[in-house]
């Protein structure tokens, strides 16, 4: 089992690198192949279908995100305040995406099944749709953090450490002003 784990772990990796250096289109099993050095067989063991192995790179990159929300907050959700849960998705999301975080997730809402993979794993870190409009100020962090998330991929010029370092500290700042958050439905 070990060493299915790595091949596939390795296979998800060529997959990322394909979609980051190329597009999500340039992803088959052609090129997972060849990138990997399995041949197609190989391949649909691990990935019986296309929708299989956006399925996997998806459950791949949301478990990596769990990881780092883990890590910023230093504790499950569940156990966080409202605000340490908030600081948190602010710290980790407001990072630049790559190429392959970005084609996925736009890829992602076509998929009922992908969005599902995203939901389940990060919808205990975020705050429900239902609430926006009873705490846009708390929503707004949301959005700022998306915005730095995928800013380098829309504008003609990538933020460097110190800028991107100064605008999410001034959304912390932002999230500080903020009034007690314990009324806010995680």
């Amino acid at each position: 089992p070990s060493m299915r784990t790595s091949k596939r772990s390795l296979l998800i990796q060529a997959a990322l690198e394909i979609i980051d250096k190329k597009s999500l289109d340039a992803l088959t099993y052609d090129s997972l192949a060849k990138a990997s050095g399995m041949s197609k067989s190989g391949l649909l063991y691990h990935f019986p279908s296309r929708a299989a192995l956006l399925l996997a790179l998806n459950e791949h990159l949301a478990s990596s995100w769990r990881a780092s929300l883990l890590e910023a907050a230093g504790a499950p959700p569940e156990e966080l305040s409202p605000r340490e849960r908030l600081r948190a998705v602010v710290e980790v999301l407001s990072q630049s995406a790559t190429r392959a975080d970005l084609l996925l997730a736009l890829d992602t809402h076509t998929s009922e099944e992908g969005a599902e993979v995203w939901d389940n794993i990060l919808g205990p870190w975020l705050l429900p749709r239902e609430e926006i409009l009873a705490d846009p100020d708390i929503y707004l962090l949301y959005i700022i953090a998306d915005g730095l998330w995928v800013h380098d991929h829309i504008n003609s010029y990538d933020l460097t450490t110190q800028e991107r370092r100064a605008l999410i500290s001034a959304a912390l700042a932002y999230l500080d002003s903020l009034p007690d958050l314990s009324h806010a439905r995680f």
